[in-house]
């Protein structure tokens, strides 16, 4: 399928203005889909900061780290989110020592 990228990016920077980032998240969702790279790493940007700002920090982490791998020399500003998101964990579902192999 193909669509028109700007006019998506266009509407979902709208919702992210107006204060709705979960509907922004759908359309970044649906432009997603299918494609492996992400756009270089610039939707997991977009949905991470979706999610952070939605309070949902464990899938803004999750969106940050897939920028990050499908391109590191470029999403420095998910590199640094990660490391500010540092402290969300699941240590309060299962003990880190039961989890973490050395």
């Amino acid at each position: 399928m193909k669509y028109d990228f700007n006019i998506l990016e266009k509407r979902a920077q709208e919702l992210v203005n107006a204060g709705r980032s979960s509907d922004a998240i759908r359309i970044y969702l649906f432009m997603a889909d299918g494609d492996p790279s992400l756009d270089g790493g610039y939707l997991g940007e977009k949905l991470g900061e979706c999610y952070e700002r939605a309070g949902d920090l464990h899938a803004a982490k999750y969106w940050y780290g897939r920028a990050v791998e499908e391109n590191p020399m470029v999403r420095i500003d998910c590199i640094t989110a990660r490391k500010r998101l540092a402290g969300v964990t699941i240590d309060d579902l299962v003990a880190p020592e039961m989890y973490i192999v050395a």
